[in-house]
C-alpha cells in the first residue's frame, strides 16, 4: 500500500522533472516487514511522503483472511484520505490526478468526488488483470458462477493467456465465493471506472495479454519493469559469503513476506537440495501463529526443522537464513538460479528477470503467474504450478520432483536460461529513452497533466 505508490511516484518525477507527487503510506498491522520497508522512505525534492500510524493489529482479529483485513485497513482510512484531497484541493497548486493501489480501489470514489481523473496502479501482471476482467464479465453480463469454474472438465479459454488454462492453477481468491464476491469481483467492477491502469510489465514481455485490451477496458499503461529501491546491507552475511561463489552457481530460495511450508514439506526441500549438490541461499521461516491470516516468523533454531546434520553437511555449500536482502542477492553474478512464489514483482521488477526461475506458488494468483512463466513464456522451469497453501487437502511436493527442478534451473545450457539473458536486455531496452515503457510513461504523464 506504500510501496506501490511509490515506485511509481519515483518513476515519474526521475523520468520528468515537472512533476511532483505525495505518497500516502498505509501500514499493514503485523506485516512488521513491509513496515520495516516503508518507513525507510524519504521525502525527495519532488516527493512528499505522509506516513499514516500504525493500527493496532487487534481492531482486525475478526477479518477471516488477511485480504479482508487489508480492505478493512483501506476503508478505515477512506474518510482521512478524503480530508487529504479535500485540503489539497484549495491549495496552491493544482492536483493533476489520485494514483490508487489496485487494493484501494474505494479511493476512487474519493477521486470522483472532486472530479479528479483515478488510475489503478496494478502491482501484478496484465495477464492477470485481464483474467479479473474476463471472470467479471463472465458472471455481470453472462450470469457466470465463477466458482463453478474450478470443476470444469476441460481447460479454461482466458483471451490473456496463450495458452488453455487448467482450473488447477486458477487462483482460491477468484473462485472461492466470498474472496471473488466481497473482493475481486469488488476491485474488477472499481477498475472499469479508473480513467487508466498502469501496469509494472513492459510490452515485449506479455504482448499476448497486451492485446486483449481494447474500447471496454481503460487504457493500460505499461511502465515497467519499475525497480524497488534497495536498502543497503553491504555487511549481510549472505552478501560477503556471495563474493567467494562461482559466477552462476548459487541458487536463491526465497518465497516472500507470506511464504512458509510445514515441516515435512521442509525437510523434502532439504532433501532435495543436498541431493542436488548446488550451492545455495534459503530464506527458511516458520508459520506465523495466526497461520494463513498473518506473517512468517523467524526460526529461533533451523535444527527444530531440518533433517539431523543437515546444517553441518551443507555449510561449505549454502546458508540458511530467515529475512534476505533479495533484491541484492538476486543482482550478484554468483547467483544463478531463483526458486521462488513468483509474485510477479519479482520476475518484472527486481531483478529484470535476469535468472531463470523454478516456480512454486503458494498463495494469491502466484499459481496463474507460475503458469504464465512456464508455460506462456518459457522463462521458467517448474517445480509447481498448482501448489496452493490455501488448499486443505494440498500434497506435499516430493523432493525428487523438487531435485529435478533444482537442476534444471541450474543448466549452463538450457532453452530457458538463454530466453531469460534475451528477455532481460529487452527489459533494459523498454525503460530507454524511446522504448515501450518510456513511451507509455510519456503517454501518462501526458493524460495527466
Amino acid at each position: 500500500m506504500g510501496h506501490a505508490g511509490q515506485l511509481v511516484a519515483r518513476h515519474m518525477v526521475k523520468t520528468f522533472d515537472h512533476i511532483t507527487a505525495t505518497v500516502l503510506v498505509i501500514k499493514l498491522p503485523g506485516d512488521e516487514i513491509g513496515t520495516d520497508y516503508t518507513n525507510s522512505f524519504t521525502d525527495h525534492i519532488q516527493i512528499n511522503f505522509i506516513h499514516f500510524p500504525p493500527m493496532d493489529l487487534h481492531l482486525f482479529q475478526q477479518c477471516p483472511t488477511l485480504g479482508f483485513r487489508v480492505d478493512a485497513v483501506i476503508n478505515h482510512h477512506k474518510p482521512i484520505i478524503r480530508d487529504l484531497v479535500a485540503s489539497a484541493s484549495t491549495g496552491p497548486g493544482p492536483m493533476g490526478a489520485l494514483i490508487v493501489d489496485m487494493f484501494c480501489t474505494t479511493i476512487i470514489d474519493v477521486a470522483k468526488e472532486f472530479n479528479l481523473p483515478a488510475y489503478v496502479f496494478f502491482t501484478s501482471n496484465a495477464a492477470f488483470l485481464g483474467t479479473m476482467f474476463h471472470f467479471q464479465t463472465l458472471q455481470d453480463e453472462l450470469g457466470q458462477d465463477i466458482s463453478e469454474l474450478s470443476h470444469s472438465p476441460t481447460e479454461l479459454q482466458v483471451p490473456s493467456y496463450a495458452n488453455p488454462v487448467p482450473p488447477s492453477v486458477v487462483p482460491n481468491v477468484l473462485l472461492d465465493r466470498d474472496q471473488w464476491s466481497k473482493r475481486f469481483l469488488c476491485y474488477a467492477r472499481k477498475y472499469r471506472e479508473a480513467n487508466g491502469i498502469i501496469v509494472n510489465t513492459f510490452q515485449e514481455l506479455e504482448h499476448h495479454a497486451l492485446r486483449w485490451y481494447d474500447g471496454n477496458t481503460p487504457p493500460v499503461y505499461t511502465v515497467g519493469p519499475l525497480i524497488k529501491p534497495k536498502k543497503p546491507t553491504p555487511d549481510h552475511e549472505v552478501l560477503q559469503w556471495l563474493k567467494g561463489q562461482p559466477e552462476s552457481s548459487v541458487l536463491l530460495l526465497c518465497f516472500g513476506s507470506r511464504g512458509w511450508f510445514g515441516v515435512d514439506q521442509v525437510r523434502g526441500i532439504a532433501v532435495a537440495i543436498e541431493r542436488s549438490g548446488c550451492r545455495f541461499i534459503w530464506s527458511l521461516r516458520r508459520a506465523s501463529p495466526e497461520e494463513l491470516n498473518g506473517f512468517p516468523d523467524e526460526y529461533a533454531d533451523y535444527n527444530e526443522v531440518l533433517p539431523d546434520g543437515f546444517l553441518e553437511r551443507t555449510a561449505e555449500k549454502g546458508k540458511v537464513v530467515g529475512w534476505v536482502p533479495q533484491a541484492e542477492v538476486l543482482v550478484d553474478m554468483a547467483t544463478g538460479g531463483f526458486c521462488v512464489a513468483l509474485w510477479v514483482e519479482l520476475v518484472t521488477g527486481e531483478y529484470l528477470v535476469r535468472v531463470p526461475v523454478a516456480t512454486w506458488p503458494i498463495y494469491a494468483e502466484q499459481q496463474l503467474d507460475a503458469f504464465q512463466m512456464v508455460k506462456d513464456l518459457g522463462l521458467a522451469v517448474e517445480i509447481s504450478l498448482d501448489y496452493n497453501q490455501m488448499n486443505k487437502d494440498q500434497q506435499l511436493v516430493s523432493a525428487e520432483t523438487i531435485e529435478k527442478g533444482i537442476r534444471e534451473v541450474m543448466d549452463r545450457n538450457s532453452a530457458v536460461r538463454a530466453k531469460v539473458k534475451e528477455m532481460s536486455a529487452k527489459s533494459r531496452m523498454a525503460m530507454e529513452e524511446g522504448g515501450s515503457s518510456f513511451e507509455s510513461l510519456r503517454r501518462l504523464v501526458d493524460d495527466i497533466m
